[in-house]
């Protein structure tokens, strides 16, 4: 039995961020549980390597094509990819930071920020907020009377374990992500938030809902500053990571793939989507992780593609140039009938299942030059000469049992 919280004090001593080693091990256990890899030769090839060992599995991983895949140890020891200007990613920050350029409209309106316990939750009212609604404890009521659709989300963090929210009212009643609630739960969400943002609600293209009209899709482009070849050079990115998350039936229909929701590769030129969509191990009763259809709609991946892509592309790009002074843009993106809606920014999104749906991150060169840049190669030391290897030691492992026992 692997006692993790060894493995947590052996990672922060090889300097790993401390909050993000607790993440490490968290996506160790979580490894272990949804592949279980016996052979113990196996389980040290793969840690030697940087990688957890259910990535054997994953990813088909062999001694010919492993240097293709980002290594889990190492992308974690990266940690963070952006410099000081890393702020501009707070939600809050990030809708002033696009308020210009032509980037005003990439971003949904904002409402109100509800304060943390300090200033206890006091409402700050933001820059979109209607100004003839009342500033009482029956704003936000009325405020939903008016959009009829509200998007509240945590500023930070899963804040108390609210979670995202979807409110919206109808003519039929009032629902929190799609399922009907009463004015007394309304209530409670309002006076429960914390560190909460309330926005704009944003729905997704037509096509995309026909593809799964519960949750909105979502997706996931991250991008990598290229490496200039001298100081110079006009800034310019490349694509590491595209791809569209949908809900399915499991969990509410949530289209974050943690919560089973699927997601399907697409091609960052073009738009087309692969041939086939992911999902996690443990939303599989047969442990197929690859769907050539929604599990749900029954929509076939292969031959389509992403509604208004070139356009969305080019804001992409252009909001890349606006903030070019970060390096590692993990973008969480809606498309709308109008064009496109900027959810969130990540500084250090996930990057495991993502390297099945769009390929080995590795492969692409321009890619591969960003994170050796960003010192990718001073960890091989740790993982084969000492450190993540001890931690797949035999004699590492004996102390580990004995100290579960």
């Amino acid at each position: 039995m692997t006692n993790y919280d060894l493995y947590l004090e052996k990672v922060r001593a090889m300097g790993m961020d401390y909050r993000w080693a607790g993440m490490f091990v968290k996506k160790l256990r979580d490894d272990e549980a949804a592949f279980h890899v016996s052979d113990w030769e196996q389980k040290r090839w793969a840690m030697e390597r940087g990688f957890y060992p259910g990535r054997i599995e994953l990813y088909g991983l062999t001694e010919d094509n492993y240097h293709n895949y980002m290594p889990d140890f190492q992308y974690f020891m990266l940690h963070p990819l952006n410099n000081h200007f890393l702020k501009w990613l707070d939600k809050t920050t990030l809708k002033y930071v696009l308020n210009s350029n032509g980037c005003e409209a990439l971003m949904p309106e904002y409402y109100v920020y509800v304060e943390n316990d300090l200033c206890g939750g006091r409402f700050t009212y933001l820059m979109d907020c209607p100004t003839d609604i009342p500033k009482d404890e029956d704003f936000l009521w009325h405020l939903l009377e008016r959009k009829g659709m509200l998007a509240m989300k945590p500023n930070s963090g899963t804040s108390g374990g609210l979670g995202f929210i979807k409110m919206e009212l109808r003519d039929d009643g009032l629902y929190e992500n799609n399922k009907p609630i009463d004015r007394a739960r309304f209530n409670e969400i309002r006076d429960t938030m914390r560190n909460y943002i309330v926005t704009e609600y944003c729905p997704q293209h037509h096509a995309l809902r026909a593809i799964w009209p519960d949750s909105e899709c979502t997706l996931r482009v991250i991008m990598c500053k290229d490496v200039p070849s001298n100081r110079y050079t006009k800034t310019s990115w490349t694509c590491a990571v595209s791809y569209a998350r949908f809900g399915t039936a499991i969990n509410g229909g949530a289209s974050n793939l943690s919560a089973g929701g699927v997601g399907v590769g697409f091609d960052f030129e073009t738009g087309k989507m692969g041939d086939f969509c992911i999902r996690f191990k443990r939303y599989t009763p047969d442990g197929q992780i690859r769907l050539l259809h929604h599990p749900d709609s029954g929509y076939v991946w292969k031959d389509n593609s992403l509604p208004n892509w070139t356009y969305v592309r080019q804001q992409i790009l252009h909001l890349c140039q606006h903030i070019s002074s970060l390096d590692y843009l993990g973008l969480d993106i809606i498309i709308t009938e109008e064009g496109l809606k900027l959810c969130e920014i990540n500084s250090h999104p996930a990057c495991d299942y993502e390297q099945i749906m769009c390929g080995p991150m590795l492969q692409n060169n321009n890619v591969r030059r960003f994170f050796e840049n960003k010192g990718l190669h001073r960890f091989d030391s740790l993982c084969n000469g000492g450190g993540i290897r001890h931690l797949q030691s035999r004699k590492f492992n004996h102390k580990v049992q004995s100290l579960a026992a």
